[in-house]
């Protein structure tokens, strides 16, 4: 059996892919600005494939597993360069994405297409650019300018080696996904601590990009928390990944109390394991983050001003994955005479006690509709529930994977504008629509919509004993099979034993 297969892989340029730097500059007297996940979006980063590779084995996750079983009978891991073909047909859908991002008057059609990669032919909502303002097929829409800049791999690769005194990686992944290495918090960017070796510079490759919005404004803050060494100590196990799958780790996930094989000896989170909702910000336990990087966090942004922020731990019992931004998405805020919406996965509900944060300040939780399918491509690298891994425009319009008709009615009748994109292919290098962007300026600010809370509380809380926590069941379209509370429990004080 082969335990690696490798790709020759030239690196592909799209035309008008790359803006310079210069086209960053806003003429807004605040480059960097982001408080919400719903706040008008003004100037977005959309990622790049370019060069992109599998990555070497990983301690946090399995990044470069077969999933297809047919295909695990005979290749164990992909590692190496990525086929040419495929980057060039996911920069094409990233240079799609940036066009619709960048239009003010677009097109929703319906059309049927085949996908080759899992050979079905799929229903979808496509949204072309409007160029006729007589046409009258399909729905029409109207919506802010985004301002786009790409992520600056043009001419990069990452299929060189790189050694610190700590660990050797042969191949990085790439900058498809600048959601998951930065985040905007207020006026400040972070670069996120990542626990991934085959990350760990993958942040730096941004500096290009920020260092003129830093340098633009003297309120623009930079922050890089202290960077992991991802060395074998910082993992209990790190071997775990060639023992067992992500499937079968999300068994007992909850049962072993929410632990993983990173430990707390070092900070560590990735960005996308945070939603920032105004003065509140949820942090996701999972693979990639530990309680240590949460409380840097608090120290770091926490205090009694206007401007302070209080971050929150959710558990959630069947999902060890990385990420928040597939499990919990805000739509919209509370409002007079209406309650705010957040989205969450059927697949992935939250801790009863940890959601009522939301239902004590007139939130409403919604479930979102199941993915439309649950095949993806051989090589996949993510999951079905991508389809919540949307990115919204304002409080009332959101782009979303174009083939989720389901989603795509629900959020319709919700009264939202829905705007859509293909971009199944880029499953396969790590990400959907919010997971492949990264928002830096939105028209928000940093308001309280979570007053009723007891936040001392919640940081004293002791986060051994999350296990004999309900999950939320609330109303389920497709319930999932879950242990009992006395279940967690009983086979906790077991495992004690």
């Amino acid at each position: 059996m082969l335990h690696a297969i490798s790709f020759d892989s030239t690196p592909h340029i799209i035309s008008g892919a790359f803006t310079k730097k210069e086209k960053i500059m806003s003429e807004s007297s605040i480059p960097v600005n982001s408080w919400t996940e719903w706040g008008q979006l003004e100037l977005v980063c959309v990622g790049s494939t370019q060069g992109m590779c599998y990555p070497d084995y990983d301690y946090v996750a399995p990044h470069n597993e077969v999933l297809d079983e047919c295909i695990r009978n005979y290749v164990t891991s992909f590692v190496g360069p990525r086929p040419a073909h495929r980057i060039q047909m996911a920069q094409q859908q990233l240079e799609n994405l940036s066009n619709i991002l960048q239009g003010e008057s677009v097109q929703v059609k319906n059309v049927q297409e085949m996908d080759q990669d899992i050979n079905l032919l799929l229903e979808r909502k496509r949204t072309f650019l409007r160029t006729d303002a007589n046409e009258k097929d399909g729905k029409v829409l109207q919506k802010q300018r985004v301002e786009v800049c790409r992520s600056p791999a043009d001419g990069k690769r990452f299929d060189h080696c790189i050694q610190t005194p700590f660990f050797q990686s042969h191949f990085q992944l790439g900058m498809s996904c600048p959601r998951d290495m930065l985040i905007t918090l207020g006026n400040t960017i972070v670069e996120a601590p990542t626990a991934c070796h085959t990350r760990y510079f993958e942040a730096s490759y941004y500096r290009d990009m920020i260092y003129p919005l830093y340098t633009k404004d003297k309120r623009v803050k930079w922050l890089s928390p202290p960077k992991p060494t991802c060395s074998k100590t910082m993992f209990d196990d790190p071997e775990i990944w060639e023992k067992t799958s992500m499937t079968a780790f999300k068994n007992t996930f909850a049962l072993n109390g929410y632990k993983t094989s990173l430990n707390e000896k070092e900070i560590a989170f990735d960005a996308a394991d945070l939603i920032r909702m105004g003065k509140d910000v949820f942090f996701k336990k999972s693979v990639s983050t530990n309680y240590k990087g949460v409380d840097w966090l608090r120290r770091t942004f926490g205090g009694d001003g206007p401007e302070g922020l209080r971050f929150h731990v959710m558990h959630f019992p069947t999902s060890p994955d990385l990420h928040l931004d597939s499990t919990l998405i805000p739509l919209r805020p509370p409002t007079a005479g209406s309650e705010g919406l957040v989205l969450i996965n059927q697949n992935r509900p939250p801790l009863t006690n940890e959601l009522q944060i939301f239902l004590n300040n007139d939130w409403k939780p919604i479930w979102c509709p199941l993915p439309v399918i649950n095949k993806a491509s051989p090589v996949a690298n993510c999951s079905p529930n991508l389809n919540m891994n949307f990115l919204s425009l304002n409080e009332r319009s959101c782009i979303i994977e174009e083939c989720e008709l389901p989603l795509y009615h629900f959020l319709d009748d919700l009264g939202f504008d829905v705007i859509t994109c293909p971009l199944r292919v880029l499953n396969e290098f790590g990400g959907g629509i919010h997971c492949v962007t990264w928002d830096i300026r939105r028209n928000d600010s940093c308001k309280d919509y979570f007053p009723n809370q007891d936040y001392d509380e919640e940081c004293n809380r002791d986060m051994s004993n999350a296990f004999d926590r309900p999950p939320y069941q609330d109303n389920v379209p497709n319930p999932i099979n879950l242990p009992k509370v006395s279940t967690y429990a009983t086979q906790k004080i077991q495992t004690k034993n």
